[in-house]
């Protein structure tokens, strides 16, 4: 399930590319990587923990529906060179940046990735919000089994935001991965979190099953027996 997930969503990141609008829409990050966080020809600065990220209203508008809303109208940010960012972190919103003015995404973490979407659909940019999904997948399916289990990492609180944030795609994939992954994480603290409804889909989906586990066990007392009943006649 998680790799055919995996590939629906990049199937449906390339056939969102090969769409005309799409196409035009690339032509132009190609010609802005030399304008991302960069003073020239900057017509607005926006003031995030601290860092002062310039950027460009044109390429803002262009590229997000609510930057254009933003920078229309009656709004305080049409008006003002300078524009408080609150609620997400500095490092996040570079990235929310890059991708506006690069078309592209490369989250160093699942974290990062979490974060990153997070500030995605605050803004609305939904393909950017699936391209973080697709990173988060990535990152935890290329952990081997024993990081899973000693990470700090807990994939239930990232189910939770996942949810909270409208990652539908990426809530549903968790699921599947817990219950992939049951004797990992049914020993974390966090499991305990799982809704009444979520705790029923991981048990329905869970690997390995309690049927596999009770034929394994009465498999194992068998051989036991044989054994000891070999032992004894010799």
């Amino acid at each position: 399930m998680s790799v055919f997930f995996l590939f629906c969503v990049c199937v449906y990141a390339q056939a969102s590319k090969d769409t005309p609008s799409a196409r035009a829409t690339q032509l132009g990050p190609q010609t802005l990587v030399n304008l991302f966080n960069s003073p020239l020809y900057s017509d607005v600065i926006f003031m995030v923990q601290g860092s002062v990220l310039p950027a460009h209203r044109a390429v803002l508008v262009a590229r997000c529906d609510v930057m254009a809303a933003m920078f229309s109208g009656k709004y305080a940010e049409a008006r003002s060179r300078v524009v408080p960012i609150h609620g997400v972190s500095s490092d996040t919103f570079l990235s929310f940046l890059e991708y506006l003015y690069t078309d592209s995404c490369c989250p160093a973490s699942v974290l990062q990735a979490m974060s990153v979407l997070m500030c995605a659909e605050m803004y609305q940019v939904k393909r950017l919000q699936h391209l973080c999904e697709v990173c988060v997948c990535a990152y935890l399916q290329s952990m081997p089994s024993r990081e899973l289990a000693s990470t700090g990492l807990s994939v239930v609180r990232l189910l939770r935001k996942a949810k909270c944030h409208n990652a539908e795609q990426l809530y549903v994939w968790l699921l599947h991965f817990i219950a992939n992954n049951y004797l990992i994480f049914s020993h974390k603290h966090d499991f305990l979190e799982l809704s009444d409804e979520e705790c029923e889909q991981v048990e329905r989906l869970r690997w390995p099953s309690r049927g596999y586990l009770q034929e394994l066990s009465e498999y194992q007392q068998r051989r036991r027996k044989l054994r000891k009943s070999r032992c004894t006649v010799m």
